[in-house]
């Protein structure tokens, strides 16, 4: 756990009163479920402390609760999923998941994070079937070492991300349009490719290299120059290929935002305006990449980050 993220953990213990307004905004119920909901919080905010900030900041409040559960289990799901090929017990994660398809038949879990998730399901339009959907993706993930071709690494991502994405809308009741649930993918997928990048040296250490094969046979590149941290020219030119693929997901991800509804822009606009700055930093390390690091790596971009900030203003003003 990072040293900045400690202060934002105490402040959830101490300075109660704005977290519990917000889970009394999202109408959840005082008692055991707002704990369960505050530990969906603390894990979220352990995971991925430079995006949980800036979230309790811009989203409305009565979303908060309701992200964090379907956060939360989404993290526990890729902390099963995500571990050394070589240790991968598959029936670790097929218990757990029985246990979310048994919540999701009967409304009762032991686990806290699941507790608030299957709340949040009794509250939110959230389709059972996506959850179903969602959990076969991730146990797709489980032993998988990396992909052949570009297509292989969309359509593993793709089988996940259409029930995430749907799964997210409805915990903050944005209308499930086309338009809507088109930029809700996308924008999870511009994340994912920021996630491949910034995971890189650690997963390569766990056995996974998310980077296509076909991509290192065309810049001849091994996995073994990749796994021994090699800064030759042509891994070099690897990794800012990989990155100009991340940046053209955003640019995707950005132009199927503008045509969505204002609910959902104001739901991606602030992960795709940190995450694209997150992004040009990354490529900024070029081999660097290939070793493991604690700190996340931001390039600003004034333009991006003005631009993207008075959108947010202003989506947030049509909705209030």
């Amino acid at each position: 756990m990072t040293a900045s993220v400690l202060p934002l953990l105490r402040r959830l213990g101490t300075e109660a009163a704005p977290w519990q307004r917000t889970l009394h905004l999202a109408g959840i119920p005082r008692g055991r479920l707002r704990d369960d909901y505050t530990a969906a919080a603390h894990l979220a905010a352990r995971r991925y402390p430079g995006l949980y900030v800036p979230g309790r900041l811009l989203s409305p409040p009565a979303w908060q609760p309701h992200l964090l559960a379907v956060g939360a289990l989404s993290i526990h799901a890729d902390c099963l999923a995500d571990v050394p090929v070589r240790q991968c017990d598959p029936a670790a994660f097929h218990a757990w998941a029985d246990q979310v398809r048994q919540g999701l038949a009967t409304g009762r879990a032991e686990q806290p994070l699941l507790r608030a998730f299957l709340h949040t399901m009794r509250v939110r339009p959230i389709d059972p079937g996506d959850v179903h959907a969602y959990l076969a993706a991730q146990a797709g993930r489980l032993g998988l070492t990396g992909y052949a071709t570009e297509q292989d690494h969309h359509d593993n991502v793709e089988r996940g991300n259409l029930p995430a994405a749907r799964i997210l809308l409805a915990a903050c009741r944005v209308p499930p349009h086309a338009r809507n649930v088109t930029a809700s993918r996308l924008a999870i997928d511009a994340a994912q490719r920021w996630d491949d990048l910034a995971d890189l040296a650690d997963d390569l250490r766990r056995g996974l290299l998310t980077i296509p094969e076909t991509d290192l046979l065309h810049f001849r590149v091994t996995r073994a120059d990749l796994e021994a941290g090699r800064e030759t020219p042509a891994v070099r030119a690897l990794l800012a290929h990989a990155c100009g693929k991340a940046r053209a997901a955003f640019r995707t991800a950005h132009a199927a935002l503008d045509e969505a509804d204002p609910a959902a822009q104001f739901l991606y606009r602030p992960l795709l305006m940190l995450l694209f700055q997150a992004v040009l930093g990354l490529e900024r390390q070029g081999a660097a990449l290939l070793r493991p690091s604690p700190c996340w790596h931001f390039r600003l971009s004034p333009t991006h980050l003005v631009g993207d900030t008075l959108r947010i203003l202003h989506h947030r003003l049509r909705l209030t």
